[in-house]
C-alpha cells in the first residue's frame, strides 16, 4: 500500500482522472470511485484551517482511501461501510499501537460530511455512512505519570495516550533543559498552557515586561510546506495571560540572549519579532519544537510526554495549586467551563483529595497542638498516662 492509499501509480492516475472529470462536470455516477469522490470533497472544500485540512486528508489517504476508495460510489452500503471501519479500527500504527476510539470516530466524521455533500449533488440518495455507530470516542483524559505508571510502563505496560508530569517530573525537565536556547519556551509552556501554534506565533509587543501579560493574538500552522500565522482556535482562545515574576525574569534572559543571537549573525538574522525563532531568527515551525520536544523528552530519562501534554499539565498543575476551574478556563482559553471540567475529570478527583487532606491537616495540626497541651496538663497532674498524637504529625513522616 503506497503512503497516498492506492494500491498503484495506476489507481492513483485514474483517481485523479476521474477528480478532472467532476470538475469538468463530466462525472459518470457508475464509475465513480469513492476513492475520487473524497478528492474531490477536499479539493473543493474552501474556507479551511490548514490544521482541518491536513486531518482531512489523513483520514482519507490514510484510512478511507485503503478500505472504501477502490469502491463505487453509488454501490456503497451501510454494511460495506461498518465493515470497512471495523478494519480501520482494528489496525495498528507501526508501534503497535491501535487507534484510538476518538481518532476512529474523526475518521468516520469525515466520511459522513463528504457523503452528505455527495447526496446534496445527486450522487447518491442516502448517506450509507449516517447510521454508522461505533464505539465511545470521549477523547482521552490526561493521566498522571504517578511513580506506579512509571514502574508499570517501564515493565513493558501500554503508556497513556494523554500523559502530564508531576511537579517533581516537570522540574526536571526544566533543569534538564536550563541550558537550550529555547528554555523560556518550555518554562512559559508549562506555566501557561500556551497550544503550540500560540506559543511559537507570540511576539515581543504580545508581551508586556512591566505589566507582567501575554497576549494571544494569533497562531502558526505548516500548510502546504509554509507557515501561515491564523487566528487562534476561537474567540476564547484571543486572551491576556498574566505570568509570575519568576516567568518574568526568564522571558527578559531569554530577550537579552535572542538580542545577542541576532548581533552575532547581522544581516542573516531574520528580525520579525517573533519570541521564539529558529536559529536565524523568524518563525519556529511548530513540527520541528515538536521533534526538539521529543528529543528531549528522550535525553531527560522522564516518561514520554507529548508537547501538547504541557498544556494538560499546566491545567493539572494550577488545579493541584489551588486555582479555581474557572481562572484554568480563561488561562486555557476554552470556550465553556464544561470543557474543561471534562478534560480534567481524572485529576480533579485526585486535586480535591489532596485539597481535603491539607484542609485536615491546618485544623487538626491545631487542635492537636490544643490536644497534647491539654494532655501535657492532665499527666503533670497525674491524670492521664503519656502516649504518642496518632494524628497529622505522625501523618507527616509517612
Amino acid at each position: 500500500m503506497r503512503r497516498g492509499g492506492f494500491v498503484s501509480r495506476e489507481a492513483a492516475r485514474e483517481s485523479l482522472r476521474r477528480v478532472r472529470d467532476l470538475e469538468g462536470g463530466d462525472a459518470d455516477p457508475a464509475v465513480l470511485t469513492v476513492g475520487a469522490w473524497l478528492e474531490h470533497w477536499l479539493a473543493t472544500r474552501t474556507g479551511l484551517r490548514p490544521l482541518t485540512r491536513t486531518s482531512y486528508a489523513e483520514h482519507i489517504h490514510r484510512h478511507l482511501q485503503p478500505h472504501l476508495g477502490a469502491l463505487v460510489l453509488e454501490e456503497l452500503t451501510p454494511a460495506t461501510v461498518a465493515q470497512a471501519f471495523d478494519s480501520i479500527s482494528r489496525h495498528r500504527s507501526p508501534t503497535g499501537a491501535l487507534l484510538s476510539a476518538a481518532t476512529v470516530q474523526r475518521v468516520r466524521a469525515t466520511l459522513r460530511a463528504a457523503l452528505n455533500t455527495a447526496v446534496g449533488e445527486g450522487l447518491l440518495v442516502s448517506n450509507p455512512a449516517k447510521g454508522l455507530r461505533l464505539e465511545g470516542g470521549r477523547a482521552a483524559r490526561p493521566m498522571v505519570w504517578t511513580d506506579q505508571a512509571v514502574e508499570d510502563w517501564r515493565n513493558g505496560g501500554v503508556r497513556p495516550v494523554v500523559a502530564v508530569w508531576t511537579v517533581e517530573q516537570t522540574r526536571a525537565f526544566l533543569g534538564h533543559v536550563s541550558q537550550d536556547r529555547l528554555y523560556g519556551l518550555f518554562h512559559l509552556a508549562v506555566m501557561t498552557g500556551l497550544r503550540r501554534g500560540e506559543i511559537v506565533g507570540l511576539r515581543w509587543p504580545d508581551i508586556d515586561l512591566v505589566r507582567g501579560t501575554v497576549r494571544v493574538e494569533r497562531q502558526l500552522q505548516s500548510h502546504q510546506g509554509r507557515l501561515v500565522e491564523l487566528a487562534p482556535k476561537s474567540a476564547a482562545s484571543r486572551r491576556m495571560l498574566s505570568v509570575d515574576h519568576t516567568t518574568l525574569g526568564v522571558l527578559r534572559r531569554h530577550q537579552w540572549y535572542q538580542q545577542q543571537e541576532a548581533r552575532g549573525q547581522g544581516r542573516v538574522w531574520d528580525s520579525r519579532g517573533f519570541v521564539f525563532t529558529a536559529l536565524r531568527g523568524g518563525a519556529l515551525a511548530p513540527e520541528r519544537l515538536s521533534r526538539l520536544f521529543r528529543k528531549l523528552n528522550t535525553e531527560s530519562g522522564l516518561p514520554p510526554v507529548r508537547l501538547h501534554d504541557l498544556r494538560h499539565g499546566a491545567a493539572t498543575l494550577a488545579l493541584a495549586a489551588g486555582v479555581e476551574l474557572k481562572v484554568v478556563q480563561a488561562m486555557l482559553g476554552h470556550a465553556s467551563i464544561v470543557l474543561t471540567a471534562d478534560t480534567y475529570s481524572t485529576v480533579l478527583p485526585q486535586v480535591a483529595r489532596e485539597a481535603a487532606e491539607r484542609t485536615a491537616w491546618l485544623v487538626l495540626r491545631d487542635s492537636g497542638r490544643a490536644h497534647r497541651r491539654g494532655t501535657a496538663r492532665r499527666v503533670r497532674r497525674g491524670l492521664a498516662p503519656p502516649r504518642p498524637h496518632p494524628g497529622p504529625i505522625s501523618a507527616r513522616g509517612r
